[in-house]
């Protein structure tokens, strides 16, 4: 990696493992509740954003307009119970992305692991890639399920540090296993076919096709 992209890597590295380590302390010592709840709102403000970005401006103005009025009108409310916020970011974040990998997986259309092995291979896509990568799908969106779910069980069920520890630390350590087991089934599965390394294969797929007559991107080990 190149010293700039180093540079440009640790305000993100900051913000992923500082949020997490920040929101468990003030949620179990209970210190600073206006605080924690501005730290808890704020992912909030980036789906306006979101939506800005992608073009849909009527649904970034609705969204800004419920995260207004929910932070003005709702914010004596909101203080007492700033762990609720925290929870449905939580519980959200997993829900959306149970979402985006399944509906893929709806008749007519083809599952999103499927659309990024079918960028990388191109004219190498076969029937056991295709059966493979339908089935990885379908593993990460139980595992998304599952995890909404099982961080609801534990805020119902668990003390509070029991279930920040969960939501901010071990769903990190349970994610990182997920990409090892599925990177390790997917290795065993299909032996003898070329694999991309993760983020090689984000790139991938963001970037625009190459035309038709240009041959297929050559695979790199992670």
């Amino acid at each position: 990696m190149k010293p700039g992209s180093w540079l440009k890597a640790i305000p993100v590295v900051l913000v992923v493992v500082g949020y997490p380590v920040l929101m468990h302390g003030l949620l179990t010592t209970g210190r600073w509740p206006a605080f924690t709840l501005l730290l808890a709102l704020a992912p909030f403000g980036l789906l306006p954003l979101s939506l800005l970005g992608a073009g849909q401006r009527l649904w970034a103005a609705v969204a800004a307009a419920a995260l207004l009025l929910a932070s003005t009108w709702g914010w004596e409310v909101l203080l007492l119970r700033h762990d609720l916020i925290y929870l449905l970011q939580n519980v959200g974040m997993q829900g959306l992305m149970a979402v985006v990998f399944g509906h893929t997986l709806l008749p007519g259309r083809e599952p999103l692991i499927s659309q990024l092995a079918r960028r990388i291979h191109r004219d190498d896509y076969s029937a056991e890639i295709a059966r493979y990568t339908r089935q990885a799908t379908w593993a990460w969106t139980l595992y998304f399920v599952v995890m909404a779910l099982a961080s609801i069980a534990l805020f119902v069920a668990a003390p509070l540090e029991i279930w920040s520890w969960f939501v901010n630390f071990l769903s990190f350590l349970t994610l990182g296993g997920m990409f090892a087991a599925e990177y390790a089934v997917r290795r065993w599965r299909l032996r003898g076919i070329r694999h991309l390394g993760f983020v090689q294969s984000v790139k991938l797929y963001w970037e625009k096709p190459a035309p038709a007559d240009e041959p297929p991107t050559r695979a790199t080990e992670p």
